[in-house]
């Protein structure tokens, strides 16, 4: 908990009006202004994007979130793994540990893998996501679920482990909208065209009205 001591008292929580007093996180963490961040979360090791919402008692570890994505409440992304190709698992045989020191050797091994989430991204209520997984641009993550494997760009997966659902939209849509990467336009742009976020039916010929290809 001593990494977490000076976000208890950080100045941020009044410069960053969507930074809730009783969110933490780690020295080497860092969030934008506009990223609205709420109770009990804890941010360790990670990057969150602008207009992005950790959601409560959300916890990250060792991840990179893009920008417009939204974390459900409870969601956990990055547990921490042990390695599988020794007799043991067991952390008392490499890593420093209260229990017995004289049986420790360290070894090489990265505990914590990093995670992305791209931009755009909807990771539902209490979903789990592992080590070293990557959710691409626009995809969703249904609640509850366990994500074990990478997901591909505005995907919808879901289950223990998750798997594909379906996707959000035609491939050929997907490409443009990879293309287009509006969660980078500058917020004068995305003023003028916010009819475009309302638009019920997506397709190339909508895009193209408000971004001319």
């Amino acid at each position: 908990m001593r990494a977490y001591i000076k976000s208890v008292f950080s100045f941020r929580k009044i410069s960053h009006p969507l930074l809730s007093y009783f969110a933490f996180w780690t020295d080497n963490s860092g969030f934008d202004k506009s990223s609205e961040i709420r109770a009990m979360a804890v941010i360790n090791n990670s990057k969150i994007g602008k207009y992005t919402r950790i959601n409560s008692n959300c916890k990250l570890v060792h991840t990179e979130v893009g920008n417009f994505s939204a974390i459900g409440k409870g969601a956990i992304l990055g547990f921490g793994r042990h390695p599988l190709n020794y007799v043991s698992t067991h952390s008392i045989f490499y890593k420093k540990n209260k229990m017995r020191n004289d049986w420790m050797t360290p070894i090489e091994f990265e505990t914590n893998l990093p995670i992305k989430i791209g931009n755009d991204v909807w990771v539902g209520r209490d979903a789990k996501i592992m080590d070293g997984v990557t959710v691409g641009d626009g995809a969703v993550v249904a609640a509850g679920s366990i994500v074990t494997k990478n997901v591909p760009p505005y995907a919808i997966v879901g289950g223990i482990p998750a798997k594909l659902i379906k996707k959000r939209f035609p491939e050929d849509v997907i490409t443009r909208l990879l293309d287009l990467e509006w969660w980078n336009l500058p917020d004068e742009i995305i003023t003028k065209n916010k009819a475009f976020f309302n638009e019920p039916e997506l397709t190339i010929h909508t895009i193209n009205k408000y971004f001319p290809d």
